[in-house]
């Protein structure tokens, strides 16, 4: 029997759920969409809620949310090796419980995903490939974004993986957040529980549902953009696979990708990537060794991008 878009295929006639199915239907979609709400809340309600109390405790002024993200803002540059603990603690804590709830809620056997099932070195090879084209891809588009929103004078915000700081520790501890962890803990979510709880009867719209949750959490358009990209390729190979693996090697190579790049650039001028990051550099003022760093990563991601076309 053959499952294709929510519909059973027997012998090639289509067999539409009966009334008792489709009421499983909703009622796994809804334990799904708790899953979404229990991380959207725990994250930008619930934990920055509570960083954002407590900065505003630390500046003297809790009389509103603003003044609230404010007083967190001043105790960032107060602290920093704190803002990248309490950064590093949110997402930590929001995905570790919704990955746990909706393991139980959705009854997800989360040891059998970690098998490669037959899903070879080489097919796992292609897709850390298409996932680097894709961040090159994002990267073009999320330029095209940025000029349109610039001429209209809005404004906008840019994104790194880079952190700086004078604590060794503090800077490693982000870095394994943002290699290794964080990619575990998503595919976790996503791929592991989010994607599972939809692909029984539709796959198609579990691969676009649980794509377009992974880039909106992100919270900024470049991010969305690159999440919601890698998200289609990432859920089309668990789906594939069936295992998580594969999606794993491919989320941390593209987030490793994109930190040793920031790490290089940041360290052969840290003023002009700093500025880059901002929007606000004049290529001919740029340092001829970050000139040179920025054109050979360049010319690799476009590689890339061009490997990942043809594969």
């Amino acid at each position: 029997m053959e499952e294709k878009q929510g519909t059973q295929m027997y012998c090639g006639v289509p067999v539409r759920p009966d009334k008792a199915e489709k009421k499983q239907i909703r009622k796994q979609y809804i334990r799904t969409g708790i899953v979404i709400l229990l991380n959207i809340f725990l994250f930008n309600i619930v934990l920055c809620g509570i960083a954002y109390f407590l900065g505003g405790i630390y500046a003297g002024d809790i009389s509103s949310y603003a003044a609230m993200k404010n007083g967190f803002a001043k105790f960032s540059t107060d602290y920093p090796a704190m803002r990248v603990v309490v950064g590093f603690m949110i997402p930590v804590i929001s995905e570790v419980t919704s990955i746990l709830v909706g393991i139980k809620l959705l009854k997800i056997d989360i040891r059998r995903l970690f098998t490669f099932n037959g899903f070879t070195g080489g097919e796992t090879l292609r897709g850390v490939t298409e996932s680097l084209g894709l961040q090159m891809a994002a990267g073009y588009i999320a330029l095209i974004v940025a000029g349109i929103l610039r001429i209209f004078n809005l404004e906008t915000s840019s994104w790194s993986f880079a952190v700086v700081e004078s604590s060794l520790g503090v800077t490693f501890l982000w870095y394994f957040y943002a290699c290794l962890l964080g990619p575990v803990l998503e595919e976790l979510l996503y791929r592991g529980v989010i994607l599972q709880g939809l692909k029984t009867y539709n796959r198609r719209m579990a691969v676009f549902v649980s794509a377009l949750i992974f880039g909106l959490m992100h919270q900024n358009y470049q991010q969305f953009i690159l999440g919601f990209l890698v998200g289609l390729v990432l859920a089309d190979v668990t789906i594939r696979s069936d295992s998580l693996i594969p999606s794993m090697i491919m989320h941390i190579a593209i987030n490793t990708t994109a930190s040793l790049c920031s790490l290089i650039m940041a360290y052969l001028d840290y003023d002009s990537y700093s500025s880059i990051q901002n929007g606000v550099t004049e290529p001919l003022g740029l340092d001829s060794r970050f000139m040179a760093a920025t054109m050979i990563i360049f010319l690799i991601r476009s590689a890339l991008l061009i490997a990942a076309i043809v594969l």
